[in-house]
């Protein structure tokens, strides 16, 4: 008998609060999701001899984004997938901007290096050094890591001048030279060939390379270095370095 009426008073407590809520609105407060931007690529580093497509996905963030590339183009979007192109080695930076209360947001940045191929100077590897200067053949052409090919080398300018170190009362002006394709021309030649250590300085800059797919890249500048060779006692010899030049 004592449990008929536990059960009786459960069903008359349960119909109260039924009463009770009835024509009430149940509310459930749903948060905005938060908003993000995540860039998808293939490497943390971009190549400089092919395009590049990154995609870039964004969450919670109703108006349309605005992407901007520095140390290179956008070439084409294609949905969330965008082609880059870049013509030098550098440093890029993608900045993913959004629309806010007070005009234009900066939602994600993000920075690539951009690698590119090896350049190579009469035989001579960049930052690397021999005795010998390899004057025939492609005096200048670039190696692709990406394409595992030679690249052919257009034209390039350079400079010759005198050391600012020498003692001399009129100091000359840089000459300087270009090429229009991928050898040395005969005032360059002539140049190299009698480099003085102590007093000379040459580089090599504005280095166009072509690329398989027919477009134009700009190579770093490089520096022509040499020393006496003072291991060979039996007559004179140079050791020949080249370097990228960073001055």
């Amino acid at each position: 008998m004592r449990a008929l009426v536990l059960i009786l008073l459960m069903l008359l407590s349960v119909i109260c609060r039924a009463q009770t809520g009835a024509g009430k609105t149940l509310v459930i407060k749903v948060r905005a999701p938060k908003e993000s931007c995540t860039i998808y690529a293939d490497n943390n580093f971009f190549w400089l001899e092919k395009n590049n497509v990154v995609r870039i996905k964004t969450r919670g963030v109703s108006e349309d984004i605005q992407v901007v590339l520095s140390g290179g183009r956008i070439i084409a979007r294609e949905g969330e997938s965008y082609t880059l192109f870049f013509t030098q080695k550098n440093i890029a930076v993608i900045t993913v901007y959004k629309r806010g209360a007070y005009g234009r947001e900066v939602l994600l940045a993000k920075q690539y290096e951009v690698r590119g191929p090896v350049l190579w100077f009469c035989g001579i590897k960049t930052d690397s050094s021999s005795r010998v200067l390899k004057l025939k053949g492609a005096n200048l052409y670039a190696w692709s890591d990406y394409f595992k090919q030679a690249m052919p080398v257009r034209s390039f300018d350079m400079v010759f001048m005198e050391d600012t170190n020498r003692r001399v009362k009129a100091k000359k002006k840089p000459e300087l030279f270009h090429s229009d394709s991928c050898m040395l021309t005969g005032e360059m030649t002539n140049k190299v060939l009698h480099y003085q250590p102590k007093y000379n300085y040459i580089y090599f800059y504005n280095i166009v390379c072509e690329v398989p797919d027919g477009t134009k890249r700009l190579l770093d500048p490089i520096r022509l270095h040499a020393v006496v060779d003072t291991t060979n006692k039996e007559k004179l010899s140079m050791w020949y370095s080249v370097y990228r030049k960073t001055d």
